[in-house]
């Protein structure tokens, strides 16, 4: 960005308000005003960093870079436009993926878009969340069931915060959702395109679904994958997660009992696992290691595995934990500080979400409902991030909300029907809050659906590519 185009940003942001930044932006259709280079990781991806304020109510004040990857369209007469990907997590590297080729887009899509990402606010080379290395990777005991404390949860949280403030310093209160929208709206005057299009996965749903809030009109068109829904309250939250993770694992026990891949076919895998989850509370579960497998550790590890799904591994991984000797009760210790200091990019989710919990008797009654929706699983990791989010000092600037939407384009959203992290409930309820939105439901597993299949592949290109919404609000399953 020229010095010209920099202060006309500042001074129209301060007195006028960030949304008339586009009275700043290059001409419509123009050369982009980042500054390209071959990327160090692969020179057939261009990179760039595009300068963005901390605060976005405060454009004039301290900023960070963001760092910006691009895959040029193939097509020999010029692209469609633009095409955005933001990446889940929160802490997934959106420059990362692209490199990689993660999001599997299809040759069409890469031949017929400039696919642009970027590394999100407080992610890996965009100013990464830093936190001192012992809390970051420790945990307090998060289950009630195993004599948890909440007062010792929101201690953890406070200490951890507080840690990560300090090798982190202001950023640390705007990582939320709509900063980062914000952050793409920078992008797409940088780029000088009038409008652009968004893929979104997973948690890169939250600021998808707010730029279509802001910024409408800019938004060609807006494809959901596995989406969150931002509407719900930390109960909901906590509830409908537990479910996801129940009926995924109930899927996994159904596909046990016919398919002679699994290794434990014929056993009661509802009791045996149960089973291990009671050992993990009683502090005497150990994993392959023989390190001890907190009960969280335990449902996490095997919700993890339901995101391809990758059945046949859980099967084996349950069988081997299964033959581990039982030791004696290790329960989890309040983490320390060491003094190291690692990227712990996870807490961006505490900006967006809401988790009221004032004491231990609603922490438990909490707690009770998460075992009554799971279960088999005994509790989802959503249970973690929303106890440490409860504790978190730093109040949300993006709170849960119901969508509000006007002159926004047709927006596709994509879900399979058994999502162990992102359930199908929450996609029919964002389909029915967000004006003119189609669901497309894979009938099938997994978490990420774009290229699924044959056929969500195909109603994703077209409705990207020709703006043509699915006939169908379902494709077949493939066969497991």
């Amino acid at each position: 960005m020229s010095l010209s185009r920099k202060l006309c940003a500042v001074v129209l942001a301060a007195v006028l308000g960030a949304g008339l930044l586009a009275a700043c932006a290059p001409p419509e259709g123009s050369e982009s005003a980042l500054t390209w280079q071959a990327c160090a990781e692969d020179a057939g991806f261009e990179c760039a960093r595009l300068s963005v304020p901390i605060d976005w109510s405060e454009p004039g004040g301290v900023r960070i870079d963001l760092a910006v990857v691009r895959d040029r369209a193939d097509a020999a007469g010029g692209p469609v436009g633009t095409l955005i990907s933001l990446p889940g997590g929160p802490g997934s590297s959106g420059v990362d993926q692209i490199i990689d080729g993660t999001p599997g887009f299809s040759p069409e899509l890469r031949e017929r878009f400039d696919i642009v990402s970027i590394d999100p606010r407080g992610v890996r080379r965009s100013s990464p969340v830093r936190c001192d290395r012992g809390l970051a990777f420790g945990r307090p005991n998060l289950v009630p069931d195993a004599g948890g404390r909440f007062e010792l949860v929101r201690a953890y949280a406070e200490e951890l915060a507080a840690s990560c403030r300090e090798q982190t310093g202001p950023l640390l209160d705007h990582l939320d959702a709509e900063s980062t929208a914000r952050d793409l709206e920078a992008l797409r005057i940088a780029l000088g395109e009038r409008q652009i299009s968004l893929y979104s996965r997973s948690y890169g749903t939250m600021p998808a679904q707010r730029y279509a809030e802001l910024f409408p009109q800019r938004l060609r068109a807006s494809l959901l994958d596995s989406v969150d829904d931002h509407s719900l309250g930390g109960a909901e939250f906590l509830a409908t997660e537990a479910r996801a993770g129940q009926d995924t694992f109930a899927e996994f026990v159904s596909w046990c009992d016919r398919d002679e891949r699994c290794v434990l076919r014929g056993s009661d895998l509802h009791g045996s696992y149960g089973e291990l989850f009671a050992a993990a509370i009683r502090g005497e579960l150990r994993a392959v290691s023989g390190a001890p497998l907190a009960p969280l550790d335990l449902s996490s590890a095997v919700t993890q595995r339901l995101y391809g799904p990758q059945w046949e591994e859980l099967a084996k991984d349950l069988q081997a934990l299964s033959a581990q000797p039982r030791g004696g009760a290790a329960l989890p210790t309040q983490p320390r500080r060491t003094g190291e200091v690692v990227e712990f990019p996870g807490v961006i989710l505490c900006s967006d979400w809401v988790f009221d919990i004032a004491d231990q008797a609603q922490w438990q009654r909490l707690w009770r409902a998460q075992r009554d929706n799971a279960r088999t699983l005994g509790a989802h990791f959503a249970w973690g991030a929303g106890s440490l989010c409860a504790g978190w000092p730093v109040a949300p600037k993006n709170p849960p909300h119901r969508p509000s939407i006007e002159n926004g384009p047709p927006i596709l959203i994509l879900n399979s029907r058994h999502d162990p992290a992102t359930p199908h409930e929450w996609a029919v309820q964002v389909a029915a809050q967000t004006p003119r939105a189609a669901l497309l439901t894979y009938a099938g597993w997994g978490h990420g659906i774009y290229n699924r299949s044959a056929c969500t592949m195909s109603a994703a290109d077209r409705y990207l590519v020709d703006l043509r919404l699915p006939v169908s609000d379902t494709c077949p399953a493939e066969n497991r």
